[in-house]
This record gives structure tokens, sequence and C-alpha cells, in this order.
């Protein structure tokens, strides 16, 4: 007479798939901690360097190049150079963390008449 129940072999397999799933499943939410860490830098040194080109647009800036840390450490560099057009300028914005991770660049003509 046979009595209900599950083997030892059958035990160890149930316990090593569900071991390995479970691995898997923390591989992935680590994985996803890291993704959403890195989009949020990049949301950040993008929203800086935004900031910087209206900053430009509403106060245009001489040619040159300036550097600056802001309050949550996002380094950027501003790059400011003539074009063919006299009233015309080119305004190049760098902005990364201060590591040097998660780099955006935006570039924008700025017109800034003579006075």
């Amino acid at each position: 007479m046979r009595r209900g129940g599950f083997t030892l072999i059958e035990v160890a397999v149930a316990v090593a798939v569900l071991a390995t799933a479970g691995v898997a499943l923390e591989r992935l939410a680590v994985r996803s901690l890291a993704t959403i860490d890195d989009d949020a830098g990049r949301a950040r040194t993008l929203l800086a360097a935004r900031a910087g080109l209206a900053d430009a647009a509403l106060r245009p800036p001489p040619p040159g190049e300036s550097e600056w840390t802001d309050a949550d450490g996002i380094r950027a560099t501003r790059t400011v150079t003539p074009t063919a057009h006299p009233w015309l300028r080119e305004v190049r914005i760098r902005a990364e963390r201060a590591e040097g991770r998660d780099a955006s660049e935006l570039v924008e003509l700025v017109y800034a008449p003579a006075r």
C-alpha cells in the first residue's frame, strides 16, 4: 500500500526550481533599480542643460566657455561661439553628474542683437 505525499527527490527538484526563480527575480529587481537610477540621472542632467539654454536665451552670453556646478552636483559647461550671422550665437551646453555619468548635451542658436 502506498502512502500519499512527495518523495525526497520531488521536494529537492521543487526547491531547486523555486530557488532558481527567486534568484532570477532578485537579479531582475536589482537591474530595474539600476535602470531607474540611470534614467533619473539622465533626466536631471537634461533639465540642467535645458535650464542653461533658457538662461542663455533670456540673457545672451558673450562668446567663450564657462563652467559651473549646481546644488545637485551636476557639472555644466557652456560654450558660446559666434556664427556667420552677427546677431546669432551657437550655445552648446553639456551637463553631467559629478562622476561623469549621464551626460546630456544640447545645442541651440540664440538671438543676440548688437547693442
